[in-house]
């Protein structure tokens, strides 16, 4: 019989596999088999323990989530019923727990169970509110526009159904080594991948890039796109020359804009063409490889596969945590459906304000709906909130 300290529950995979919240710890019996990944720290994936970042699992989470379900599936006895569970405690710590779990739970339904966004998320959310979830925030803190549990699970799903995560070809070691020895990441397998400035790793650097060239070669890297010339000459008095890649074989685009800025038609319709133009993989940064980098790959996705704006920011927080600021993705909501047509007309400033104030409604609809649904989460929403209404204060200075 179920644990007296089940709170809900939900079938998964009918009678085999359920997701379900507790008041605490659940105890194994001869029908059931009790497992929780609250408080598993290699399943998150975010290397940015020091910010208020908070998103999605990256794949090398997703990867290793599967394959735990997977052998428990094969290895407990089908007699049994697996149970997922996940705290029903208030807090925001707990709070962030169960939406890990609800995304994970729902990413292995995707990739393994065949089952689509929708339908996982919908069975899911009946037995455990949106509201009782932390919300996505940005790198910097700020609520995440329009961006949920839901829109990234369709970003995965339509990711897996282009081909740009395969499960059983997956290689999570070279994945992490990737991350570890040049911050990259693939965003689309093949075509486009983003990493941060390669001179910002020393290693890197005092090779002269030679190490990195060498690795890109082995990928099929052919093009590099650098956004951030001005900024690092002007902030930091160093840039690399171009000719570390030039002069080895690689094509190389330098299509500035400001950081944390959204970029012009000009800049979008020029990348769009470098990328095409390459016969083999381009590699995109920007100083850390977020913002700008994920910005511009954005638009690429919507523009090239259809992805909706908060599809593709869902994709590429997966594939490279931190990625795309909370108002370059109201840029790209806003611009949605133009960037699909061809190419935007340049943002004007009372568009993005007006885009930015509808954002904040929603924001603060969503904000007192939690509240209200979980009081201690009030604190959290007040330490973001300042942040959020800081972008107000800025908008003028980036256009």
């Amino acid at each position: 019989m179920w644990d007296r300290n089940i709170m809900s529950s939900c079938e998964v995979v009918k009678d085999r596999l359920y997701f379900a919240t507790v008041s605490c710890k659940p105890r194994n019996n001869a029908s059931y088999h009790y497992f929780s990944v609250d408080h598993d720290g290699t399943l998150d994936g975010c290397k940015f323990q020091d910010t208020p970042y908070f998103g999605p699992s990256n794949l090398a989470g997703i990867y290793r989530f599967c394959c735990l379900v997977n052998t428990k599936l094969h290895m407990i006895p089908a007699s049994k019923k697996i149970v997922l569970y996940t705290t029903a405690n208030e807090g925001l710590a707990d709070a962030k727990k169960r939406a890990r779990s609800v995304f994970l739970c729902g990413a292995f339904a995707i990739c393994q169970l065949k089952m689509t966004a929708e339908e996982i998320y919908g069975l899911l959310e009946e037995h455990l509110h949106s509201s009782n979830l932390a919300p996505y925030c940005d790198i910097n803190g700020n609520l995440s526009h329009n961006l949920n549990i839901l829109n990234c699970l369709k970003g995965f799903e339509k990711a897996t159904a282009l081909g740009f995560f395969k499960f059983d070809e997956f290689d999570l070691n070279r994945y992490e080594q990737e991350e570890r020895a040049f911050d990259l990441n693939w965003i689309v397998p093949g075509k486009l991948l983003a990493l941060s400035d390669p001179q910002r790793r020393p290693e890197v650097k005092a090779s002269r890039f030679s190490r990195l060239r060498k690795y890109f070669r082995q990928i099929g890297v052919k093009g590099v796109v650098r956004l951030n010339k001005d900024d690092n000459m002007i902030k930091y008095g160093l840039i690399y020359d171009t000719r570390c890649f030039t002069a080895n074989g690689f094509s190389h685009n330098d299509f500035y804009f400001e950081d944390g800025g959204i970029p012009s038609k000009a800049i979008i319709k020029k990348f769009t063409r470098a990328v095409d133009q390459c016969d083999g993989a381009v590699a995109v940064h920007c100083r850390a490889g977020l913002g700008r980098t994920g910005t511009l790959i954005a638009c690429y996705l919507i523009r090239h596969y259809r992805f909706s704006a908060a599809e593709a920011v869902g994709w590429l927080r997966i594939c490279r945590p931190g990625s795309v600021s909370t108002l370059q993705h109201c840029f790209l909501e806003h611009k949605q459906e133009p960037i699909m047509r061809g190419y935007p007309e340049d943002m004007k400033i009372e568009d993005l304000t007006d885009a930015f104030e509808k954002s904040l409604n929603i924001f603060s609809f969503q904000c007192n709906t939690i509240i209200e649904e979980n009081l201690d989460l009030e604190r959290y929403i007040s330490e973001i909130s300042f942040e959020i209404f800081s972008y107000q204060d800025i908008l003028f200075t980036w256009l």
